[in-house]
C-alpha cells in the first residue's frame, strides 16, 4: 500500500507556448493524497487557479483510446530467476555498436539531451532498472597510459531494447558543457568527456561498454497490481521509461501490469519533457492505471519526495 495527499482543481490550458492543451493543477494539501486506492481517479480535486500558477504543474488525463501492444522476443530473456551482473568488466569490455542518437528535447532547454540506442548483438543482457558503463576513447589524464574511468549510465529501455528483439539498449544522455563563470565562454577542456562522446557519436560508431549493473533500481514485479510512484528530474526518468514500456508497450506473457503508475517528472521547461509522446500515449490508452504530472517547480518535487519517500513501499 502507497500512501501521500493533495487536493487540485483541474483546468485545460495551453502549456509553454504550445497549442496543445493539457490538464494543469496547483496542488494543496500534499499530506492527504491518497495512492493506496483509486477511488480518487474519477474524482474532481479541491483547487486553486493561483497556486498553479505559481508552481506550474502539469497533472494530465486523457480521453482512453483502443489499446494495442507490441510483440517482444526473445522471451527467454524471462526465464531468468536473477538479474545479469557485471557480464562484461572494465578489463575486458564489450564492443557495442552506435545505432541512431537524436535530440530528445526541444529548442528552448537549458541544455541538450540525447537518446542513444545501442546495438549489443544480444549479447549483454539486462534487466529493467539497470546500468551499463560506457569507457569514452582516449587516456586518462589523472593516469598516464591507462583508458578513460568508466561511466555508469541508467538504461532508458526494456531488456527487449526499443527494437523490441532483445538486441539495443537506450541511454538517455545530457551533454555536460561547462561555462567559464567569469567570462561566460564555452571552456571545451572542461566538457564531459564521455557525455560529449555519446552524444557526438553517429551510426556505425564503435563504443566499449561494461555492465549490466545495478540490483537496486530493479522494477519489482511480484504483485502486479500494486501501485509504483517514480520520481525523477531530467534523465533520471532514464530507468522509468523502461518499466512504462514493460507495463504499458509490450506484450510480455507472464508480466500483465494491472496495478496503478504515478511519474512525478520535474524539468525546467515544456521543451525539456523526455519522452513526452510516448507517456502521453499510456495516458490515452491506460487511463487507470498510468498518471503523468510534469512539474516545472523543483521545490515542490523535492517537498512531495521528503514528505512520501519514507513511507511509501514503491517509491523511487
Amino acid at each position: 500500500m502507497a500512501t501521500a495527499a493533495a487536493s487540485q482543481v483541474a483546468f485545460s490550458a495551453p502549456v509553454g507556448g504550445s497549442d496543445r492543451a493539457v490538464r494543469s493543477s496547483g496542488i494543496q494539501g500534499i499530506n492527504s493524497l491518497s495512492f493506496s486506492n483509486k477511488s480518487w481517479i474519477g474524482t474532481a480535486l479541491a483547487c486553486d487557479s493561483k497556486a498553479a500558477a505559481q508552481s506550474r504543474h502539469l497533472c494530465r488525463a486523457v480521453q482512453q483510446s483502443s489499446k494495442s501492444k507490441v510483440s517482444v522476443a526473445p522471451l527467454d530473456l524471462e526465464s531468468a530467476k536473477e538479474p545479469p551482473l557485471n557480464t562484461y568488466k572494465p578489463k575486458g569490455p564489450y564492443t557495442a555498436t552506435i545505432v541512431s542518437v537524436e535530440r530528445a528535447v526541444g529548442p528552448n532547454a537549458p541544455g541538450e539531451t540525447c537518446h542513444v540506442v545501442i546495438d549489443h548483438g544480444g549479447n549483454v543482457p539486462y534487466w529493467e532498472g539497470q546500468s551499463y558503463g560506457i569507457i569514452p576513447p582516449g587516456e586518462n589524464p589523472k593516469k598516464p597510459g591507462n583508458p578513460q574511468n568508466v561511466r555508469l549510465y541508467s538504461i532508458a529501455s526494456t531488456r527487449y531494447g526499443d527494437s523490441f528483439d532483445g538486441k539495443t539498449a537506450s541511454l538517455c544522455v545530457r551533454r555536460a558543457v561547462y561555462y567559464d563563470p567569469e567570462t561566460g565562454k564555452e571552456d571545451p577542456s572542461k566538457n564531459g568527456v564521455c557525455s560529449n562522446f555519446l552524444c557526438n557519436s553517429k551510426p556505425g560508431d564503435k563504443i566499449q561498454m561494461t555492465g549490466p549493473s545495478g540490483k537496486i533500481m530493479l522494477l519489482p514485479e511480484s504483485d502486479p497490481n500494486a501501485t509504483h510512484i517514480m520520481i525523477a528530474t531530467g534523465t533520471g526518468v532514464a530507468p522509468y521509461r523502461g518499466y512504462l514500456r514493460r507495463m504499458f508497450m509490450e506484450d510480455v506473457p507472464n508480466f500483465r501490469f494491472g496495478g496503478l503508475a504515478w511519474l512525478f517528472l520535474g524539468v525546467a521547461n515544456s521543451d525539456s519533457l523526455l519522452y513526452d509522446e510516448e507517456f502521453t500515449s499510456y495516458l490515452k490508452q491506460y487511463p487507470d492505471n498510468f498518471r503523468l504530472l510534469d512539474l516545472f517547480h523543483r521545490h515542490t518535487l523535492f517537498l512531495l519526495l521528503s514528505l512520501h519517500m519514507p513511507q511509501t513501499p514503491f517509491c523511487y
